[in-house]
């Protein structure tokens, strides 16, 4: 389980810096030091927990495998530059956010491939990186609506485009993996899925309604009461996206390490 939170949390942690650049600077330095505290938070977590189970050594288990070293290190490196790019925002360092976020951005990035071991993980890796990104700032951003009052809607109009491009590409990558011609390990996975109520075979339909069906249900909702600008409206609709694809992503994680399913 320790390779499973580890992911989760630096997917979770990459995707909400990523989506950052959407957001206009008028949003103010409260919402970019909340996000990049979040992240630092979660990243820190996710290292902690390697760290005490793997050390610097690492293991078959370990994230990446034998790769486990760039893994660790280029986390490191994520870890430190999305707190510089905190302070860069706290002390009011405007010159420096945006080559302070490219880097972090490069180095969890680095971090994530690294720890992906082939073209099918990575695409579902970088595909959940998007999605929990955008899931998260959305929901954060939509409540900053209530102390920035000349924030402008598009804004939150644009992170919703983002939620809806990224859920469609996961529901892609998910396809791909359950009915494209992929090799026999995960051809076996795939039977599993066919067992409704199989001890294995329910997680991966729980997956599939949290983290795909749930969220796309939700869409029109959400962009609509964008649309007529009723941010309380839509911000409460995001909560409810963000727990199915939390849920559904951490499901995800779950079998892509346990069984190699990258779903």
């Amino acid at each position: 389980m320790t390779t499973v939170f580890f992911l989760f949390l630096l997917h979770l942690s990459l995707g909400l810096l990523a989506a950052l650049p959407l957001v206009p600077d008028r949003a103010g330095a409260r919402f970019f030091k909340l996000c990049a505290s979040m992240a630092a938070a979660m990243t820190t977590c996710a290292l902690f927990l390697v760290l005490r189970r793997f050390a610097l050594e690492g293991g078959p288990s370990a994230p990446g495998a034998q790769r486990y070293a760039a893994v660790a290190w280029t986390t490191g490196a994520f870890l430190v530059l999305t707190v510089l790019y905190n302070r860069a925002w706290h002390f009011g360092w405007s010159r420096v956010t945006g080559p302070l976020l490219g880097g972090a951005l490069a180095a969890g990035l680095a971090a994530a491939l690294a720890a992906a071991p082939g073209p099918l993980v990575i695409a579902a890796d970088l595909t959940s990186v998007l999605l929990l990104g955008a899931a998260t700032a959305a929901m954060v951003l939509g409540h900053f609506y209530l102390v920035v009052l000349d924030l402008p809607i598009t804004a939150l109009r644009r992170l919703t485009v983002l939620l809806i491009v990224a859920l469609g590409l996961r529901a892609v990558a998910v396809a791909v993996a359950l009915v494209g011609p992929i090799h026999a390990g995960y051809e076996e996975a795939r039977l599993v899925a066919s067992g409704l109520w199989s001890a294995d075979g329910i997680f991966v339909w729980m997956r599939l309604l949290f983290g795909i069906a749930g969220p796309l249900s939700l869409v029109w909702f959400i962009w609509k009461t964008v649309e007529i600008r009723s941010t309380q409206s839509a911000t409460g609709i995001l909560y409810v996206q963000l727990f199915l694809v939390l849920a559904g992503e951490l499901l995800a994680t779950y079998l892509r390490v346990a069984a190699g399913f990258p779903l």
